[in-house]
């Protein structure tokens, strides 16, 4: 009975969703109301519904999770992203109200060339896709923690119901579904923080003093391996850092989530106050799921149950919701998780709806697209971008389940583009110089960095799992790397881009030499496994951890920026730190 008490809640909020679509439905007849509002939005919903997008099922079940499964460590420095926001708000998006842009990218086109845009919202559109697919699958750890769902069950129910009413009400219907959605979020995290302040011995204090007591603190700080960068150690506090200033960097520059939102307010110091408002909540939610982790830790150590030993962190907090909440708090609750999560979805897809017409569709499809017909798109779009999410969350699913992986680590294998994103913008700001042929030669090295670091994990992560299970099978892919397996593609990539260099005006030539640069990454990356395996493995197998990279790359893009040419005035006047004042020379 108590269960369909839940089930009843979580499927009134449901329909509470859907009615809000409708309400908003037909309401914004022309591109902008649908995407951003009609620009004219206050900073105050804006700033809530900018909240309760980073506030995601992926934050929920990952911060937790890995406080459950390995401690603190790896989000120790996430509080300090938070404070970052503003600076890099400064930084970029000044520049996308004076364009009056509907995204991100038509700043790139200004800066560089229509390629480069092109390029770098194909590579944002993927990975954007790619996390509403994450979103969907930790959304299925949800579930199955309370209810023991199917995670595909769950999967396909939540962005089935997010596509829709996404669809119906555009903008308004996602930032105002988001301020009730921040009101239900709000009052969950404070009854569960309270329940396990009731249900602990010593309450919320020694839930945290008893998770740092037995390692699930950051103990890793102590340690001189933590300060190394190898691959064969899971976390290491240089690549933490770095991934907080650039993760940063990349998210104000180029994220169409909330750069859509922010773009929704009148002008760039009423977007700006929408931005402090989100940075003000994010410390007290950020600080709130630390504290959820450690005390969830806590109990379970203390009250030990079948379940969450079979299955780990990913689903220990919402079985604790399960167990211990009474009638009808878990359902109460559910749906405040389900509103965390379904303002990622909403504004996810609307957002991504936004880049498929304006980056793709209007630009290579059908230029002279009507407003009735640029609405009809828009809709279809966010459906299909919704299938699109429930295939990759299904595939992150098998995945998960084959590697044994955890909700946080199991995502690193999709990450494939999205590397020219971050120079693409950064490049652009700070220097005259910025270039197309640099970040294009930048894009096809690091993607082949990226491709060859995923081999590297996945190979070795599933051969120590076979090792552990039969030492007789060999080390395997977690064995030291042949030599061979790094010359032979650094052979193949010094010859295409022989042409490049001799011959530098031909199309042939440059597309030889791009190819050049993507096998030369590739093989970049393999040296670095074959070199730290040589050293590194002995006597059992290695696995490369998911956290792992070395920004080599960008630091020699970085160098090789200062030593291109100035650009025509035109493309930098008043679209770079050093001449934001100045007006923008017309094209």
């Amino acid at each position: 009975m108590d269960n369909y008490i839940n089930y009843g809640i979580i499927i009134l909020y449901m329909g509470i969703v859907l009615g809000i679509g409708f309400f908003f439905s037909n309401k914004d007849e022309t591109t902008e109301g649908y995407l951003l509002g009609g620009r004219n939005m206050h900073w105050l919903p804006i700033g809530l519904s900018m909240i309760m997008t980073l506030l995601s099922s992926i934050s929920l079940v990952q911060i937790p999770s890995e406080i459950y499964n390995q401690g603190w460590t790896l989000f120790s420095l996430s509080l300090l992203s938070v404070f970052t926001g503003p600076i890099f708000y400064l930084m970029f998006v000044r520049f996308y109200f004076k364009l009056g842009s509907f995204t991100p990218y038509e700043y790139l086109e200004r800066r560089y060339d229509k390629t480069v845009r092109t390029i770098v919202a194909v590579s944002a559109f993927y990975a954007r896709i790619m996390y509403l697919g994450m979103v969907l699958y930790t959304t299925s750890k949800i579930f199955q923690g309370a209810y023991n769902w199917p995670c595909w069950v769950t999967i396909l129910m939540v962005g089935i119901i997010g596509a829709v009413y996404t669809v119906m009400g555009g903008m308004k219907a996602v930032v105002w579904t988001d301020v009730i959605q921040f009101v239900v979020m709000a009052g969950g995290m404070i009854t569960i923080v309270i329940s396990l302040n009731n249900n602990i011995d010593g309450g919320l204090v020694q839930g945290v003093v008893y998770a740092w007591e037995n390692g699930h603190g950051a103990p890793q700080y102590a340690t001189a391996e933590f300060y190394e960068i190898t691959p064969y150690v899971r976390l290491t506090f240089w690549l933490l850092l770095w991934n907080l200033i650039m993760g940063g960097i990349e998210g104000a520059s180029s994220d169409q989530l909330n750069i859509q939102r922010l773009l929704s307010t009148k002008d760039w110091k009423t977007g700006f106050k929408s931005q402090l408002t989100s940075t003000a909540l994010g410390v007290t939610n950020i600080t709130i799921l630390y504290i959820i982790g450690f005390c969830i830790y806590s109990y379970f150590a203390q009250n030990p149950d079948p379940e969450v030993t079979a299955h780990g962190g990913d689903i220990a907090f919402f079985r604790f919701i399960a167990l211990k909440l009474g009638t009808p708090l878990p359902g109460i609750f559910m749906a405040a998780m389900l509103a965390a999560i379904m303002s990622t979805l909403d504004s996810g897809m609307n957002s991504m709806a936004a880049v498929w017409l304006k980056e793709f569709h209007v630009r290579f499809i059908n230029k002279k697209a009507t407003p009735q017909q640029e609405m009809k798109i828009l809709k279809w779009a966010t459906i299909i971008i919704g299938v699109v999410a429930i295939v990759f969350a299904l595939a992150l699913n098998v995945a998960g389940q084959w590697l044994k992986q955890s909700a946080t680590e199991v995502a690193t294998i999709f990450g494939l583009l999205g590397f020219c994103t971050l120079p693409a913008y950064l490049f652009a700001v700070i220097s005259k110089r910025a270039n197309s042929t640099l970040i294009w030669a930048y894009t096809f090295f690091a993607t082949g960095e990226a491709i060859s670091q995923n081999i590297w994990y996945t190979l070795s992560r599933n051969a120590v799992h076979l090792w552990e299970a039969d030492p007789s099978v060999g080390f395997g892919w977690g064995g030291k790397l042949p030599a061979i397996y790094m010359i032979v593609p650094s052979v193949i990539g010094i010859l295409l881009i022989i042409p490049w260099c001799v011959i530098k005006k031909k199309i042939v030539a440059r597309i030889s030499g791009f190819a050049g640069m993507f096998v030369l990454g590739f093989a970049f990356r393999l040296f670095i496994w074959w070199a730290y395996s040589s050293y590194f493995v002995t006597d059992r197998p290695l696995d490369c951890s998911f956290a792992f990279f070395m920004p080599v790359s960008f630091v020699i893009a970085f160098i090789a920026l200062w030593f291109c040419p100035v650009q025509p005035e035109k493309k930098w006047r008043g679209l770079t730190l050093s001449t934001v004042n100045d007006n923008i020379i017309s094209e």
